[in-house]
């Protein structure tokens, strides 16, 4: 296995750029095969699907989206779905609703003076593609280690395996890290309050 050639490969994923996403409604079908086409490169296997209809029903049902406009679907909804496309990757279905909850309410569709949901996207599409360099040197050189390992092993083909399985683990042991740390700050700064803190809160009042 060529971890050079797959590090190139995964350092070059599909992701949307902003200016990318329509700015005309589109219904449903139009929608899947939109998110289809920009992320392709993000599929495991030629199989697997980035968003059917049913993923974008039981999101509605689960509010992590807003309801549509007479079936047609804004660029606002297509944000929001790309954001829960890379967030139910690592994170619970409440968690991402917890998350995404307070951006919506906040500033989807409300004219929101500060900065618009479009906006937002941007700054954060941004952001995100100031760290590929470092991201993909830091995985290079965990790739690198892991090649020291078990040096001590003679069958080839066993060394293979073991260095392998280093790779792996430290990368697993990173993102377990990270999260946590996700977890940790969607707990305490975007869940709701629990029903018995509400239920004292209007006892006070």
């Amino acid at each position: 296995m060529d971890f050079r050639k797959l590090l190139d490969k995964w350092s070059h994923l599909d992701y949307i750029n902003p200016e990318d996403i329509p700015n005309i409604e589109l219904y449903m079908d139009q929608v899947t095969t939109f998110m289809d086409s920009q992320l392709s490169g993000c599929k495991r296997t030629p199989e697997d699907k980035i968003l059917t209809k049913t993923m974008i029903n039981n999101y509605s049902k689960n509010h992590l989206l807003p309801p549509s406009n007479k079936k047609k679907y804004s660029k606002e909804h297509i944000i929001l779905l790309i954001y829960i496309y890379y967030l139910k990757n690592f994170l619970s279905i409440s968690d991402i609703k917890n998350l995404l909850t307070p951006l919506t309410e906040l500033f989807y569709d409300t004219n929101n003076p500060s900065i618009s949901f479009e906006e937002i996207y941007t700054e954060l599409f941004h952001e995100e593609t100031k760290h590929y360099d470092a991201l993909k040197k830091d995985i290079f050189r965990t790739m690198k280690d892991s090649r020291s390992t078990f040096s001590q092993i003679e069958n080839p083909d066993e060394k293979e395996f073991l260095q392998n399985l280093a790779f792996v683990t430290t990368l697993s042991y990173d993102i377990y890290l990270k999260k946590q740390i996700i977890e940790s700050i969607i707990d305490n700064f975007y869940a709701p309050p629990d029903e018995d803190a509400k239920k004292k809160k209007k006892k006070k009042n």
